[in-house]
């Protein structure tokens, strides 16, 4: 039995019910376009009533902090104070390398309050991190203090002098971490006043609220500018298709440097005044929270669910055991990357829960799409565009520009418009090329729209390894194993993985008369990378690298073959040797596995046929079975 959906919200089916909501202008429906004025209603809903849970250890039965909304807003106050008088206003930055703990929230919300938030990965290396502080400009720097289990600070002492003098450091004490008296944050928060602002600031709409950080754990480091009016629109059109109420309690299990994070356990939390449980610093990262993870629902009575495929994975493979989950929405999201549809049953069947797909990014302010919360979800596809959002696909000519919109069910480039899209990144030169003429955002990626108007994701244009949810470069890759002075050619793609959705592999074309092993090379990749979640889990040595026309790998073969390999092994282990894979294009899944075996005998047919089955429902995969 699960929670019902409050009866005074309209339900939302199909694309009519959305073009309904949409029959009153906007801002109508958005009642301030200052992100400030949403978080500070939230903290004043009920000022008593708890904020966040946060479980340290990631037990749920273990030492439970709890903050309400009155000491939260007193904290994000003190904050925002102490940033001020740091020389931090509106267009400054505060940046900060924090897990997700009570601290990491009035960092947040004091920086909002303030000026720009500048949420980065705390897990990047060195040399990516300076790199983000000298774009970002910050005035203030904020980052978890010597913690065991954590090398933030060292990190950070690494690149201190690459770090303006002019930039303020800040320590926050890590759980059982040292204390620096000389920049600690809650020491010098506490001397600021928390009942009120020392300072007045209005936000405008077009006003930068937050950069975010594009590429996951990797990736070319950038930042992503975010504006109040994104932000306050989407705290307004989330909470309607997902039926948000105050009594809501959700999970702040995602990384808060992603945008899933940052605004969906974040800030839209917040402004919803729903509580919100940190299980613990590291979220679904931490596996301990994982084999928790039903008896966490128990505990705290959590109402909305909101996984990556990764973790969604693991979760169908762990069923909840005799919990009550009388607490849950009859629904939850997923995104980042194409989910398994076998996945998605198994989680309705064992929870009662369906999944609703949804298409996002950074530079969207989240997602744009979702399946209907009262409708069809069409497992496999990415759901229909939130009210006020636009997305199209299309043909583009050689400048980037549009040719013409595709048909019905015709695959293109996937463009996006609406108001929670990016102004653009804080670094100008990765502007180029993402606007059309007419000012719609090229995702790179590739799809199709049905006559339903639910989107189908199929492939992408842009060179993009999704890992669990996280985005990585392969140029990262090929620019290591370039360095190689016996590879002469090099391309890095994803390979499908149950677990993470893809994993990085590479091939290589070396000189001639070259030694270099395969093992050797990812050896050497992985010396190279500064980010170890990019390096390639293979490195695949050619004797020739396909080549397009104008002489580039050809990465849509690479992709098939990684492809291949990879099934050719799975279904190798579940029905043995003989068994033949092809990977190829298809005109409506974007991607096509023909399995070829030998007909058995007809008694045996439907055993191999679940086995296969079996097989390929870890993968999001369309697949057909050819009997020879």
């Amino acid at each position: 039995m699960t929670l019902p959906i409050p009866e005074s919200l309209a339900p939302i089916r199909n694309l009519r019910d959305i073009e309904e909501l949409e029959r009153v202008p906007l801002a109508e429906h958005v009642w301030s376009w200052d992100l400030n004025d949403w978080i500070r209603r939230g903290c004043a809903f009920d000022p008593d009533k708890i904020a966040l849970h946060y479980v340290e250890g990631a037990d749920p039965d273990g030492q439970c902090v709890s903050v309400s909304y009155r000491e939260l807003q007193h904290r994000s106050n003190q904050a925002a104070n102490l940033f001020h008088s740091l020389g931090v206003g509106p267009g400054d930055a505060v940046l900060y390398l924090l897990p997700t703990t009570p601290q990491h929230y009035a960092v947040m919300l004091g920086a909002l309050a303030t000026g720009i938030a500048c949420c980065i990965n705390w897990m990047l290396k060195p040399a990516h991190l300076i790199e983000l502080i000298r774009c970002s400009k910050p005035r203030v720097v904020v980052a978890l203090g010597p913690t065991p289990g954590f090398e933030i600070w060292e990190n950070i002492e690494a690149i201190r002098s690459d770090i303006p003098d002019s930039v303020h450091v800040l320590s926050v004490r890590g759980p059982a971490g040292k204390k620096d008296p000389e920049s600690d944050f809650e020491d010098l928060a506490a001397k600021q006043p928390g009942d009120r602002l020392a300072f007045a600031r209005k936000a405008a709409p077009e006003d930068i609220a937050a950069y975010v950080h594009s590429g996951g754990t990797t990736g070319s480091p950038k930042l992503v500018k975010l504006t109040h009016r994104g932000f306050c629109y989407k705290c307004w059109a989330n909470s309607v298709v997902m039926a948000h109420t105050p009594e809501d309690v959700i999970f702040a299990d995602y990384p808060m440097f992603h945008i899933a994070g940052f605004f969906g356990r974040g800030v839209m939390a917040i402004a919803g005044a729903m509580t919100i449980v940190i299980p613990t610093p590291l979220g679904a990262r931490d596996k301990r929270f994982m084999s928790s993870y039903w008896k966490f629902i128990q505990k705290f009575r959590i109402s909305l669910l909101s996984g990556v495929p990764t973790t969604l994975s693991v979760l169908a493979r762990n069923p909840p055991n005799g919990e009550d989950l009388g607490s849950l929405r009859p629904y939850m999201c997923t995104g980042s990357t194409a989910l398994p549809v076998e996945v998605a049953r198994d989680i309705e069947r064992s929870t009662g829960v369906r999944v609703l797909l949804t298409y996002g990014a950074t530079e969207y302010t989240q997602n744009v799409a979702q399946a209907p919360r009262d409708g069809d979800p069409k497992y496999g596809s990415a759901g229909l565009r939130l009210p006020y959002a636009q997305f199209k696909t299309v043909t583009l000519c050689a400048d980037g520009n549009v040719e013409r919109d595709c048909a019905v069910d015709e695959i293109g480039v996937v463009l996006v418009n609406g108001p929670s899209v990016t102004p653009g990144y804080v670094d100008p030169a990765y502007d180029e090329g993402i606007f059309t003429r007419d000012g719609w955002f090229n995702s790179g990626d590739l799809g199709r729209i049905d006559a339903d108007g639910y989107l189908w994701l199929t492939g992408r244009a842009k060179d993009v390894i999704i890992r669990g949810g996280h985005n990585i470069d392969a140029s990262i890759i090929e620019d290591s194993l370039r360095a190689h002075r016996e590879v002469v050619l090099v391309a890095a793609v994803g390979k499908p993985d149950a677990h993470a959705g893809e994993l990085p592999v590479a091939y290589v074309q070396l000189v001639d008369g070259a030694t270099a092993t395969a093992e050797q090379l990812v050896a050497f990749a992985r010396e190279h990378i500064t980010e170890q979640a990019a390096a390639p889990k293979e490195v695949y040595v050619l004797d020739t690298m396909p080549l397009t026309d104008v002489g580039k790998p050809h990465k849509a073969q690479l992709r098939f073959d990684a492809a291949r390999r990879v099934f050719i092994c799975a279904l190798a282990g579940a029905l043995g040797p003989g068994i033949g894979v092809e990977v190829g294009p298809d005109a409506a899944a974007g991607t096509r596995v023909t399995i070829t075996l030998s007909a058995p005998a007809p008694e045996s047919l439907g055993a191999i046929e679940l086995r296969i089955h079996e097989v390929m429902k870890a993968y999001a995969a369309h697949y057909v079975v050819k009997w020879t």
